[in-house]
């Protein structure tokens, strides 16, 4: 073994050294537990931080370093330990928010208990500026130092990593906390806050930390970090010119972020650096998203406090769509504001000047001079009785979004709709006038939601409310089954977010829900206007599809079908009728025959020769069209096909292959329901049956297998009407429908579709016998008692039988046989009603 001497100068984590050969080389030992104790990785052995501990007694050691081996030992014993799995225990994390709210209060507590006090940490990692201390073996802090900033720029070079590794990692510091700095990341258009701690820290072994601060010196003298404005304000003169000396040397060598000159530096401030974007968003009142020709900013005043809705609102007529400079400001990294290019108007001097924000004092990149002109301004507007300071706000929001706390006030808002609806329909009776019936309310569009969903302030009564469009689909709840249609979901939020975003719009309102606290309604750019309708304009990019019949139905199939001629958005994927079929199909029948509006009539009732796949009851059967080469060429490569492990969770309504337990062959199918112990009702969507299948036998729907649409067709028989599931019959008469239907072939003719489902109305003739309605399975139901002649629909051929219904209900056949049922027409009413 090759031994030779070294000096363990750091240890980066369990089981990993930081050393130096007597070639005065430095090494790293031993692969040690990567990101130990970083702010992503707060759960940790108990062993690991034993061993930790254990070997910090190790640090400024002589050793020996066995190059082969990549191994530490003194006095003969290795160094390194086993480190056995164990319960992991959770380290508290202090200075950092993540998404749990709870977090915020927790270092806001934190602040109140310990601001201007002391505390003695070691440090153990950093993440960039972030430094990151474990007090008390149970605790990280995560911190910046208030007195000098780690620039970004500088950390960059691998040489910051070497001296902290080297000098600073496994010392202990005394900590004095001197409050909070907000970060903030926009990720999918949510901001998320992150409060890091600022505090001033020293080395605990460094007696007298009025002369001088070895930490910041270090850093600062390697051009590493440079002097805040913090600690220009609040070192002693003694510490500031010990720094600001080893600064100034710094930039004299040109060293770390000093390497092209201090000049080069300031530039960023000059007129000729700044950059020009639009005001697309405002995220908060000192929040806004710009875009400029090469990329998406997010810009936050953090130098001020504002608060409200009404602030927002100042600042959205102020700048949406609004074109301005973006300007550095402070000695720190990059912070901004923005002033617009047509009169120079500065938004922190207009947001103060009016009363709507106040500035942060003490703040590291606020200057005292510019806090002294704030101040001056927040004077003035306290005195003019603006924006906050006003007795009587003339712009007062409320948030109503919340699930709990909104559902009674969002009751009264919906009843003052209705009401005001209701009133301008009684004033046009009075006056004699026509009164629009249209309901729309001017509303802001606030936010737009990941899921699709709006949150909108309705001006009239000035509140944010929940929203949905209503009507059309949501592409994204393909995407288990299809997971790049998620594509065009996201083309669909960035499309509605460049035309709507913070723009005022109408709404028609058409309901309310109160379990989820959601209004429903349509969407227009221009009032009074349905040409202006949005949802046109999402069918016409194709964007979404129509999902139940809706007013202003025709139009809407119009947009649909251009959209789907020019093979826009995502009808230019080969999956997309099938989504459609699929979609239309699935939709449950609430009425046979809802009324004549929902019907749509088949003129050119061609004869096609179908085979009965599966019978569900009186209501419901499916249909598949006999000769069809390409289906049974795609049934053959199912069934050669792979089963690929569905994503877990299964969610309910997921495409996929599943192998039918009666012949273990696979077919395409559909997720209906999720049952314990990864079982699974599922619906093959080819042929209309259910089958239970556990998780094993179900597979990933490749593409491939959807360019031949779904086969069964959902259907009813037309002019009947048959026992609804609660009737007394109904088993028996669903029973002897299967007798007649199930796996026989027909000449089948489509009288007539309901729109709404998708679901077809039929005759069903045998094969064998002439095109006569007299012969069809129709007119059989209605002479065997399973049925009777529908009278709601305005023209019925089966009327011509009616001697048939007559007679078998002379004879007490079938449903003519229940007593009950023959003077009380309701007992034929399912549990969706028939009848308006």
């Amino acid at each position: 073994m090759a031994l030779q001497p070294c000096k363990i100068l750091s240890l980066i984590s369990p089981n990993q050294f930081l050393i130096q050969t007597q070639q005065q080389k430095t090494i790293i030992v031993g692969n040690g537990i990567p990101n130990f104790l970083t702010r992503s990785k707060t759960n940790i052995n108990q062993k690991a931080i034993d061993v930790y501990f254990q070997q910090l007694r190790f640090v400024n050691k002589e050793a020996l370093y066995i190059t082969k081996a990549n191994q530490l030992q003194i006095n003969g014993a290795e160094l390194q330990q086993d480190i056995p799995d164990e319960t992991e225990i959770h380290l508290k994390l202090i200075g950092v928010q993540n998404e749990n709210p709870n977090q915020t209060q927790q270092v806001q507590d934190f602040i109140k208990q310990h601001r201007n006090k002391s505390l003695d940490a070691i440090l153990v990692s950093f993440e960039g500026n972030i430094l990151n201390f474990l007090y008390n073996k149970e605790t990280l802090i995560s911190l910046i130092p208030s007195a000098i900033y780690i620039d970004e720029f500088a950390i960059q070079d691998s040489g910051y990593s070497k001296i902290m590794q080297k000098e600073w990692l496994n010392k202990e510091f005394t900590i004095t906390f001197k409050g909070t700095q907000i970060m903030t990341v926009i990720h999918e258009r949510n901001s998320i806050n992150f409060p890091i701690l600022k505090a001033d820290l020293y080395l605990s072994s460094q007696q007298n930390n009025e002369l001088s601060n070895e930490f910041y010196i270090s850093l600062i003298s390697n051009g590493y970090a440079f002097i805040t404005d913090w600690g220009k304000l609040n070192l002693s003169q003694n510490s500031f010119q010990l720094l600001f000396q080893s600064q100034e040397e710094a930039k004299k060598n040109n060293l770390g972020l000093w390497k092209n000159g201090e000049l080069d530096r300031r530039m960023l401030n000059s007129v000729s650096s700044q950059t020009i974007g639009q005001i697309v968003e405002i995220v908060e009142a000192n929040q806004y998203i710009v875009k400029t020709d090469k990329e998406i900013l997010t810009i936050k005043l953090d130098r001020i406090f504002i608060e409200g809705l009404e602030a927002k609102e100042f600042a959205r007529k102020l700048l949406i769509g609004k074109q301005v400079h973006i300007l550095q400001v402070g000695d720190n990294i990059p912070l901004q504001t923005i002033q617009l290019c047509d009169n120079n108007l500065d938004i922190e001097d207009e947001l103060i000047a009016n009363g709507w924000a106040t500035p942060k004092e003490n703040h590291p990149q606020l200057s005292k001079f510019k806090f002294q002109q704030f101040q001056q301004m927040n004077l003035l507007a306290k005195q003019k009785k603006l924006g906050q300071y006003s007795p009587e706000l003339t712009w007062r929001i409320e948030d109503q979004t919340d699930q709990k706390q909104g559902k009674s006030v969002n009751e009264i808002i919906w009843s003052s709709i209705q009401r005001d609806k209701q009133s301008s329909k009684q004033s046009g009776m009075n006056t004699g006038i026509t009164i629009k019936d249209d309901n729309q309310l001017e509303v802001l569009i606030d936010k737009i939601l990941p899921n699709g969903n709006f949150v909108v302030t309705i001006l009239k009564y000035h509140s944010m409310v929940n929203f949905t469009i209503s009507g059309i689909a949501m592409l994204s709840e393909f995407a288990t089954s299809f997971p790049n249609v998620t594509k065009y979901e996201e083309k669909k939020q960035q499309f509605i977010y460049n035309i709507l975003i913070q723009r005022n719009a109408w709404i028609h309102f058409e309901s309310f829900n109160i379990l989820e606290n959601m209004f429903y309604g349509k969407i227009y750019e221009k009032k009074n206007n349905k040409d202006s309708d949005f949802t046109l304009q999402l069918l016409k990019e194709g964007l979404t599809f129509i999902k139940n019949n809706t007013d202003f139905y025709s139009k809407y199939e119009d947009a649909q079908k251009e959209a789907e001629k020019l093979k826009k958005g995502f009808w230019n994927e080969s999956y997309a009728q099938f989504i459609i079929d699929f979609s239309q199909n699935k939709q449950t029948l609430k009425k046979q025959i809802s009324n004549q509006g929902n019907i749509q009539k088949n003129e050119n009732q061609q004869i096609q020769k179908v085979t009965v796949t599966a019978v569900n009851d009186c209501h419901e059967f499916y249909l598949r069209k006999e000769n069809n080469p390409e289906f049974e060429e795609l049934e053959i490569q199912i069934e050669k096909a792979a089963l690929i492990p569905l994503k877990k969770p299964v969610k309910k309504g997921t495409l996929c292959l599943a192998r039918f337990s009666e012949d273990n062959r696979i077919y395409r199918a559909q997720v209906l329901q999720a049952f314990k112990n990864d079982k699974f009702l599922i619906k093959f969507i080819d042929y209309g049956n259910n089958d239970e299948v556990s998780y094993q036998d179900m597979g990933v729907l490749p593409a491939q297998f959807t360019n031949v649409p779904q086969q069964a067709k959902m259907c009813s028989l037309a002019y009947l009407r048959v026992p609804p599931s609660t009737h007394e019959y109904a088993e028996e008469a669903s029973d002897l429908f299967r007798e007649l239907l199930l796996d026989q072939q027909f000449d089948s003719k489509v009288a007539y579709t309901e729109k709404s489902s998708n679901r077809q109305f039929v005759t069903l003739q045998p094969q064998d016998q002439p095109d006569e309605l007299q012969f069809t399975i129709n007119k059989i139901v209605l002479e065997k008692g399973l049925g009777r002649i529908d009278d709601r629909v305005l023209y019925n051929p089966l009327k011509e039988f009616k001697n048939y219904e007559i007679e078998a209900k002379g004879n007490g056949i079938g449903i003519w046989g229940f007593d009950d049922c023959l003077e009380d027409e309701k007992q034929f009413e399912d549990e969706y009603d028939f009848y308006d």
